[in-house]
């Protein structure tokens, strides 16, 4: 049976929705709106800015089960949930990995509430922890933290982490890219076209329309040597529909 490795980003890929954004939008209209100001202020490190920007929900009185049932309510699509199982139980030798900028108590706490807490083997994101001592405080912080070497990714991911490396560095854990029939990888953002731009002419990239993933595909595909076969989305029904090809 041929061995399948699909990857997720989870904003925007997996859900229908950005987790950093959600929460404040749902809790505080004034804090969304912060949150808004301080990235087009100039930092480019997302996890930095979302962590600012919990100190003050949490200064504000909001508690942690008030953020929990924030990202409980953020939508996942029926068909994106179908097209998983759906894909799971065809072909029980598919693995999916989940590589996102986002963090791990926004994403886990998302999966627990779907039932699908098993999906992933393995989560690539932000750490994130709740405070000892102010348990309603939130901390999120970088994959690739600010005191270490910068990674040096050319591409134009975000300090935090490059997806191009951790995908490469997950492939090489887990038999190399030689043991996958095929690699599909689900995304929209800017950041995932690095890991594309590494995959090989039969993988897959599902890439959503009119997103930025999609821009750069257009943009700087045939400049970068994309190889991987492109298959664009709009909707879940429509990755449904190509995971019934697979």
């Amino acid at each position: 049976m041929p061995r399948n490795l699909v990857v997720f980003d989870f904003d925007w890929s997996f859900v229908d929705q950005d987790t950093d954004r959600w929460v404040f939008e749902v809790l505080s209209t004034p804090l969304r709106r912060v949150l808004q100001t301080r990235k087009s202020g100039g930092s480019q490190c997302t996890p930095d800015v979302v962590n600012e920007t919990m100190a003050d929900l949490h200064a504000e009185g909001f508690k942690k089960e008030q953020i929990l049932d924030a990202l409980r309510m953020l939508p996942l699509h029926p068909a994106m949930k179908r097209a998983v199982l759906g894909l799971k139980e065809r072909l029980a030798d598919t693995t999916f990995l989940c590589l996102s900028n986002s963090n791990e108590i926004y994403i886990g706490t998302i999966l627990e509430k779907h039932s699908l807490t098993n999906l992933f083997s393995e989560i690539i994101t932000n750490p994130a922890h709740w405070d000892a001592e102010h348990p309603s405080l939130l901390h999120i912080g970088r994959r690739l933290p600010a005191t270490s070497p910068p990674h040096g990714c050319k591409i134009g991911c975000l300090a935090n982490m490059c997806k191009g490396d951790e995908l490469d560095a997950w492939m090489a854990a887990n038999g190399g890219w030689e043991a996958w029939d095929r690699v599909s990888y689900v995304g929209d953002g800017g950041n995932d076209f690095c890991p594309i731009v590494r995959m090989r002419k039969g993988d897959w990239a599902l890439v959503r329309k009119n997103m930025e993933l999609d821009g750069r595909v257009k943009e700087e595909g045939a400049e970068k040597g994309l190889k991987v076969d492109v298959k664009r989305w709009e909707g879940a029904w429509e990755v449904e529909e190509i995971f019934q090809t697979l």
